[in-house]
């Protein structure tokens, strides 16, 4: 079974995420040793790529569960290459290192090691590490925070072998051609074999026996494979999966396969599969680990109870007997303290023995007396029992019923918790080793066309949409505004133009005044803290981008003609969640909007908070009523500057 990538399965890989170049970095979870970037484009919407250290990368559509908590190291990442852009994708050498660039007012790298138990390492440009996920130390290289990152002393680059003497040097010191393949030219066991089989060459052959002819047929082998054309598949063994290949293996033949539109694709159903199956043996061990030692605690508490219990039986005979027979113990006693009184212990003791010899009957039931600890050991019907010398038979009886009735009292408590262990044996036995489950697939809802823009849907259900910058304020007036629509603009400098999407319908003076007021709060305005503003409509022949004769009109610039409808509108918001294709989505307008929508609706106004910090607050609103969004979306939505929740 493959458990990491091999160097073609980086390779392959690497090609299909270069189209994820010009995506942007959402945000950074590290989830039970995997780290996951979440990447987002404005036409493909959300990517999430999964960098698992020492064994995989890939984009996934499976939703992953993320701690609440960040760890430290995704802290650090979310600081480095939050809204940054992936801007190269490079696999250094055929090493079994992948490379991701990103790039924003600043350049980061960050390398992905997928050899030995694997490494995630943050540079600067200039390859300086900012910090790597663990700090390691070799003889050659050493990964720690400052220093220079340094590759791994290089192997063979089995892209440069040109000529069979080269293929006999690069396999020096290998015992057989698989090996060589395998661990010289970093190929990895599944490849170096499938070079093998494609060049009809032993995979056991010794590397000094390869001849000219068998030496030219691995370097085709290995050309060959490195130009073939994709077919991704899973292979099967059974039931289990136990490969996945960028193209079809001659070494997997006769085995059922599951094909992939996409090398990334298999690799995320497959590597999510041996994830499960790896926790699943995790599960099961802890299972056995858990059943053997409720076992082990249930021998330990039937041998503890057994104890007890026939201890407490044989107090109570014990018990039974001195009471029986009190009235002969009570003489021994009367001898003895007698003969006590006018004696010294041995030579009580020698009397004793006499008496036993003569066949004195209360003699003959003491077996032994230990002066020191005021003990006599009496024979009562072939039971030896010890009792106090000091004290009569009756309170002998009593001291044995107590220590009967403690030994008693223990032995229940024993049988309740051996009881107990059997119940939870029981209840572990039925239950079984728990079923792991794979993260369901996520199809990914396509985002709106006007998601791209700032956008809310009126109370009468027009769309609304404004610009977010220079680019996407000149789409919204050349791309979308169509002759019956509205243009909105606030009377400020640093406002985006907005437009109300009428589809030919009449325009309610409701839609006018939620759209001025969305003109208004997008605008510097928001940031400058005013309490109202100012904002016009027109019509799209009014707006015009021909600047007057002389003049020089900015990207994104227009110039209103003839008269200009005035709004005062007060700078104020609402954010709250719209369902779209049965998917929750933040949305941003005026309140009265926003409402009809919406069933949490959240009031806001300029004030002193940072946007993230507010937009944590709002989603601990949202959380509050059950609704879970991240706080990039929240952000993305709000108005531009400082703001507050309005109590």
């Amino acid at each position: 079974m493959k458990l990491s990538m091999s160097s073609l399965d980086i390779m392959v890989c690497a090609r299909e995420l270069k189209n994820t170049i010009g995506f942007q970095v959402d945000n950074v979870y590290e989830s039970n040793g995997m780290i996951l970037l979440r990447l987002r484009s404005p036409k493909e919407g959300r990517r999430d790529l999964v960098l698992e250290l020492g064994r995989r990368v890939n984009l996934t559509k499976k939703a992953y569960r993320v701690p609440k908590q960040p760890s430290s190291f995704a802290q650090l990442l979310r600081k480095h290459l939050k809204h940054t852009q992936l801007s190269a994708v490079e696999q250094p050498d055929f090493e079994r290192i992948l490379e991701l660039k990103f790039s924003n007012h600043e350049e980061r790298l960050l390398i992905l090691e997928l050899f030995g138990r694997g490494n995630l390492v943050l540079c600067n440009p200039q390859r300086n590490i900012i910090q790597p996920y663990r700090v390691e130390r070799w003889r050659h290289r050493t990964l720690k925070a400052g220093d220079r990152y340094a590759y791994p002393p290089r192997r063979v680059d089995s892209l440069e072998l040109r000529d069979v003497p080269a293929l006999h040097r690069a396999f020096e010191g290998a015992p057989d051609l698989v090996r060589g393949l395998a661990i010289n030219l970093n190929l990895g066991g599944s490849l170096a074999e499938e070079i093998c089989a494609r060049a009809s060459v032993p995979k056991s052959r010794k590397p000094k026996e390869l001849s000219e002819q068998e030496g030219n047929a691995i370097l085709n082998s290995m050309k060959d494979l490195l130009t073939q054309e994709l077919a991704p598949n899973i292979v099967y063994d059974d039931k289990k999966p136990v490969d996945v290949v960028p193209f079809d293996f001659k070494i997997h033949c006769g085995k059922r396969v599951k094909r992939f539109g996409s090398f990334n694709e298999a690799l995320d159903e497959y590597f999510s599969a041996l994830a499960v199956a790896s926790a699943a043996e995790k599960q099961k061990k802890r299972f056995e680990r858990e059943l053997d030692r409720l076992r082990k605690r249930q021998m330990e508490q039937e041998a503890r109870f057994a104890d007890l219990y026939e201890k407490s039986v044989e107090s109570k005979r014990k018990a039974d007997l001195v009471a029986i027979h009190h009235t002969m113990i009570n003489e021994v006693l009367k001898r003895l303290d007698g003969l006590r009184r006018r004696k010294e212990w041995q030579a009580v003791i020698d009397e004793v023995e006499k008496a036993k010899t003569a066949g004195d009957p209360w003699a003959e039931l003491v077996r032994k007396i230990d002066p020191s600890a005021a003990k006599l050991e009496l024979e009562l019907v072939g039971q030896r029992i010890v009792l106090d010398l000091r004290v009569s038979a009756f309170e002998n009886a009593s001291q044995l019923y107590g220590q009967y009735k403690r030994l008693a009292e223990k032995a229940a408590g024993a049988k309740e918790a051996l009881n107990q262990t059997t119940r939870e044996l029981e209840k572990l036995i039925n239950i079984g080793v728990p079923e792991i489950e794979i993260p369901p697939p996520v199809k990914p809802r396509k985002p709106k066309w006007f998601e791209r823009y700032r956008w809310f849907i009126s109370s009468d259900g027009m769309i609304v949409i404004g610009g977010r910058d220079a680019k996407t304020n000149a789409e919204v007036v050349d791309k979308h505004m169509e002759p019956n629509d509205r243009h909105l603009h606030a009377d400020i400098v640093g406002a985006p133009h907005v437009v109300i999407k009428t589809g030919g319908r009449d325009v309610p003076e409701t839609t006018l005044r939620e759209a001025a007021e969305f003109a208004a709060m997008h605008s510097r305005a928001w940031k400058g803290g005013l309490g109202s503003l100012d904002v016009y409509w027109v019509m799209p022949k009014q707006v015009s981008k021909q600047a007057p004769s002389g003049t020089y009109l900015p990207k994104g610039s227009y110039v209103i003609e003839g008269k200009r409808n005035l709004l005062k509108v007060p700078i104020k918001a609402a954010i709250g969640i719209l369902t779209l294709d049965g998917e929750q989505v933040v949305t941003c307008g005026p309140l009265s909007a926003v409402q009809k929508h919406s069933r949490v609706v959240i009031e806001l106004s300029p004030g002193g908070l940072k946007k993230s910090d507010l937009a944590r607050q709002i989603q601990g609103k949202f959380k509050a009523d059950g609704i879970e969004v991240s706080i990039e979306e929240i952000e993305r939505a709000l108005p531009p500057g400082k703001g507050e929740i309005k109590r």
